[in-house]
């Protein structure tokens, strides 16, 4: 099988536990103005599944030293399904954990296939307004908690990850309606917060970065917002 991705990450930490290797697929159905792997809409390519084992099985040593294992990450994994459950079968076959990287904004995924394959859920949650996602994001916020709910349901384990985007997701009333959407499940949350390390990225694509004049938050606020979170409850996911 021929696998569509743009990038494979080695000695990556934040992605799951201990030291893993992220493989990044093409493909998002989302288009958020702040995202830092714009590659994954026009600069994709394509290896044999027998040369990305190849190199993720080269990393095993560390993974079982540290605990650690593969992310799938994107782009979007779940829109490039097939090749994703593949992969994580290859993946799950050598023993090594399993995390995937997901906005969930896609309808339906064959979770059947997917649960018994995935150690961890990597799921963001970008705001808790149906229409700022919509409109800023292109998608269905309802399609990201039909999948959460479900992946509750069935016993999943989550950790929700919150980009923290000025103008658009740090405001009091914004950050309310996310803690209190985020207060409904029994996960422990990442806050993500925003950067322009990717910028560079866009210039190289011929893309227009819409963030380019967004400063990052302070570590003061960060800590604030962190502390807003604690002060609701919700725990702050160990990795």
């Amino acid at each position: 099988m021929e696998l569509n991705i743009f990038n494979i990450q080695h000695f990556c930490s934040g992605d799951g536990p201990g030291i893993r290797t992220t493989v990044f697929f093409g493909s998002c159905p989302l288009r958020c103005p702040w995202c830092h792997n714009p590659e994954c809409f026009s600069n994709t390519r394509t290896l044999s599944m027998e040369k990305v084992m190849e190199e993720l099985l080269h990393d095993k040593e560390f993974y079982d030293r540290s605990k650690g294992g593969v992310t799938i990450s994107g782009g979007e994994p779940l829109a490039r399904q097939e090749a994703c459950i593949a992969l994580l079968e290859q993946v799950r076959a050598h023993g090594i954990h399993t995390a995937l990287d997901t906005s969930l904004a896609v309808k339906d995924p064959d979770f059947s296939r997917l649960l018994p394959l995935t150690d961890l859920f990597l799921a963001d949650i970008k705001t808790a307004d149906p229409e700022a996602f919509c409109a800023v994001c292109g998608g269905e916020l309802q399609t990201v908690l039909d999948n959460l709910n479900f992946l509750t349901e069935k016993g999943a384990d989550v950790v929700l990850r919150v980009p923290l985007i000025p103008g658009f997701n740090t405001d009091d009333a914004s950050l309310e309606g996310i803690i209190s959407l985020i207060r409904q499940y029994p996960y422990p949350v990442t806050l993500l917060p925003f950067h322009r390390m990717g910028s560079g990225k866009y210039k190289e694509l011929g893309m227009k970065y819409a963030y380019a004049d967004t400063a990052p938050l302070s570590a003061r606020e960060v800590e604030q917002i962190s502390q807003c979170f604690r002060a609701a409850g919700i725990r702050e996911a160990a990795i």
